[in-house]
């Protein structure tokens, strides 16, 4: 830690900067309270906190800062595996903080609690000693989206998805699809046309934003000024989100297993969150359950940037992974890239009548368009899969399948 510090001072010295005066972002106002007088150049703190870290040869990563400390998750077949937690507990020098069977698939998820200072090395002897059981440690599963900002008070927002994909005349499913959503509790306020609204908490927590925004992009009534994309369906919802000191929402991987394993028994046909986390093999081995017992699973392709990753479950081979476009069908330059990135949709400015009207932006508004193109689609006996999605997109630029856009841009079709 010494040495850290004392490379922080140097870093700032060098370059004449002043730490603890920090300028801030661009269109955000000053908080004030600095603890110190800047002089010179204002230091970037987390860009100067990378850097050493690369000195000393440890790069900060997103993946760090997801982990929930002192936890590791264990997932196993109890078909393949008689273990009991308590063993696996003892091996491992940890204990038992929850053990939740994820009876639909066929699975047992245990969390267990370690020394977070030993956690890395005991994660490492667990997998040689149990190559059976997937561990990982345990990690935050974030919104993918970015500040949502307010549109003129009593006015509509500007429109363009529905005409940039050509769902400009979307009809009501003509028959039910189960949608199964992973994501807030959303305002029971938002006037949705849907089949039916079944709402299972995994969290004691209030009505999310983030949620609302997703409902009304499948459900929405036409009067409201942004049609759903899916009125009609079933709704099957899993809340699972909780503020988090950070400011936002957020949830962990155990209790989006919890969901996954409870959407399946609750007969989702068609899963669809705009939620991520890193890549974990816990996770993955849920997944690999989760996906020969539905019809499609769509989520969000993730807000890293051109050099960040895709997060799971997008990444999960399998998984229809949306990136976001704007009105221009340009790539929204915050989208993560990548291999995974089956199709785009519109994700940047969204207006949404939500908290009476707002623009929303990132992946997460982007991943709706998908599931409610498949849902469609199903409700009309069509193909729904990977290959009829991308044989109906628009390709966009460069020609052929991208790291950005994947097929291209989603069109509607039924």
């Amino acid at each position: 830690m010494k040495r850290v510090v004392t490379a922080l001072l140097l870093g700032a010295s060098l370059c004449g900067t002043a730490i603890g005066q920090v300028e801030p972002p661009k269109g955000q106002p000053s908080r004030g309270g600095s603890a110190g007088v800047g002089i010179g150049i204002q230091v970037d703190l987390r860009s100067l906190v990378s850097g050493v870290a690369a000195l000393f040869g440890r790069a900060t990563s997103d993946t760090a800062s997801n982990v929930v400390a002192g936890q590791v998750v264990a997932v196993w077949a109890e078909d393949e595996v008689a273990l009991a937690p308590e063993e696996v507990a003892r091996a491992m020098q940890a204990r038992v903080l929850a053990d939740h069977p994820l009876s639909s698939l066929g699975l047992r998820l245990v969390l267990f609690a370690v020394d977070e200072e030993d956690a890395d090395k005991l994660l490492a002897q667990a997998r040689q000693s149990f190559p059976q059981i997937s561990f990982a440690r345990n990690s935050y599963v974030d919104t993918l989206q970015t500040e949502h900002t307010a549109a003129s008070p009593g006015a509509a927002g500007r429109q363009y998805a529905h005409e940039l994909v050509r769902a400009t005349a979307v009809q009501r499913l003509p028959q039910p699809v189960r949608i199964g959503v992973i994501d807030g509790a959303p305002d029971a306020n938002v006037p949705l046309d849907a089949a039916s609204f079944d709402l299972q908490r995994f969290t004691d927590t209030g009505q999310s934003p983030h949620a609302s925004a997703i409902a009304c992009e499948l459900a929405c009534r036409p009067e409201t000024g942004f049609p759903g994309l899916a009125r009609g369906a079933e709704l099957v919802w899993a809340a699972i989100l909780s503020p988090h000191p950070n400011g936002h929402e957020r949830s962990d991987l155990v209790t989006l297993a919890r969901a996954l394993d409870g959407l399946v028994k609750r007969r989702a046909e068609v899963i669809l969150t705009s939620l991520g986390t890193p890549p974990n093999p816990a996770l993955s081995r849920v997944l690999d359950r989760v996906l020969p017992k539905v019809r499609a699973f769509v989520a969000a392709a993730g807000n890293g940037g051109p050099n960040g990753t895709v997060p799971l479950p997008a990444a999960h081979p399998g998984v229809v992974a949306a990136a976001a476009v704007d009105a221009a069908a340009q790539p929204w330059p915050q989208g993560s890239r990548g291999q995974a990135i089956l199709v785009a949709a519109p994700g940047v400015d969204l207006w949404l009548p939500v908290g009476g009207g707002r623009y929303f932006t990132g992946t997460s508004y982007a991943a709706p368009f998908a599931a409610a193109w498949i849902a469609q689609r199903l409700a009309r006996g069509q193909p729904a899969d990977a290959a009829a999605l991308c044989a109906t997109a628009q390709d966009q630029p460069p020609a052929g399948r991208d790291d950005a856009t994947g097929c291209g841009l989603l069109r509607w079709s039924p």
